[in-house]
């Protein structure tokens, strides 16, 4: 056996620190929590560490040079155990929020309730969270978090949830209705985009986009076009513009980036800013298994892409009413980069396959994947 000298280390609370030197603070590791419907009795929130990927792991199955690799074979079960599992009716995804490291569980109530549960992905601890005016959202919603508040578009309505209530307080918490109408429906809503200025909101609906100021709590009209993206899209520092899905036909599968207007006044409506088509096809709506997508913004010019289809041994077609299916999930970490062409190429790809049946035989009209990072 060699020989090796061993040093301890001292105790933490015997380490005098120097005067004015401030203990670093460690910043809370974020990770990726899926809502996905593969209980019989309703919903279960899965968390995946996507950090862990490894960056040559499956590289090869988006290279179009490549030989195709078989995510659906290498699919792995989706983590165990769930972090939560909600028990409600299912064909309701589209009802679950996330707002900070909370996840929102709105279809977890009945027509009788007031309240629905929340759960903290930091802590585990639930609470619960009143309906706008105390009436359960049957609408679809659409959800934006602006400077630490949680804004909830439904129908010709914008609910704010600020807060949470201080857990020595007998109180619930609950939201705000602008008394401002939006000036669009929220059915009518193609994506959203939150400006760097951090608290004007850009929402495009089918002809135009419009502006929220949150500090204003007032609407403005921005022009008669429409942002280049499917869903939300975020702002990435490092490439100056805002990312998102592009929505046109022909770019359905890439990323696609547009410059970030200024902020138009009502006086002077904005014009369409310059956006540019992303190089690097990453999913094809062609595919007949494909069913939706999903994209977030991990941070440091990363992003996190998630695909649902149906797997490749579920030989049934797709009908509604007919299930339950057979699923795979893929999950892909990327970073995006301009070339030396100016060309917008993504880098630093990897990816994981997961694989799940739903639990009940009434496939959900959701069909892009519910996620969210925190």
């Amino acid at each position: 056996m060699s020989k090796r000298q061993l040093m301890l280390q001292p105790c933490g609370h015997t380490v005098k620190r120097r005067r004015g030197q401030s203990q670093p603070r460690q910043r809370q590791r974020q990770h990726l929590y899926l809502v996905v419907d593969d209980w019989e009795r309703g919903y279960s929130v899965r968390k995946i560490d996507i950090d862990a990927f490894d960056s040559e792991a499956h590289a090869d199955a988006f290279d179009s040079d490549a030989e195709a690799f078989d995510l659906d074979e290498d699919a792995e079960t989706l983590p165990e155990p769930p972090v939560i599992r909600f028990k409600a009716p299912h064909c309701n995804l589209w009802y679950f929020g996330g707002h900070g490291t909370n996840i929102l569980a709105m279809p977890v109530s009945s027509e009788a309730d007031n309240a629905f549960p929340v759960i903290d992905t930091k802590t585990l601890g639930l609470t619960l969270c009143a309906h706008p005016a105390g009436q359960k959202v049957y609408p679809k919603p659409v959800f934006a978090s602006v400077g630490g508040e949680l804004y909830m578009m439904v129908e010709f309505s914008v609910c704010v949830l600020g807060a949470p209530p201080p857990h020595n307080k007998d109180t619930q918490w609950s939201w705000t209705i602008l008394s401002d109408l939006a000036p669009f429906k929220s059915s009518c809503i193609r994506s959203s985009a939150l400006h760097p200025d951090g608290q004007t909101l850009f929402v495009s609906e089918v002809k135009s986009t419009f502006s929220l100021d949150t500090e204003k709590l007032s609407w403005s009209c921005q022009g008669n076009w429409v942002m280049p993206f499917k869903g939300q899209a975020y702002f990435d520092n490092e490439l100056d513009a805002w990312v998102g899905l592009c929505r046109h036909k022909g770019g359905i599968g890439y990323v696609c980036c547009c410059d970030v207007p200024p902020v138009a006044t009502a006086a002077k409506c904005g014009s369409m800013p310059a956006w540019k088509l992303g190089k690097d096809q990453l999913f094809s709506e062609d595919n007949e298994r494909h069913l939706g997508a999903n994209l977030l913004y991990v941070g440091n010019n990363n992003y996190c892409l998630i695909e649902s289809l149906l797997h490749k041994k579920y030989n049934q077609p797709f009908k509604r009413c007919q299930g339950p299916r057979r699923l795979v999930l893929y999950v892909t970490k990327f970073g995006l980069k301009y070339d030396k062409n100016g060309e917008l190429r993504t880098t630093r790809l990897s990816a994981r396959s997961y694989e799940m049946v739903e639990g009940h035989e009434l496939n959900d009209l959701c069909s892009t994947p519910v996620a969210f990072w925190m």
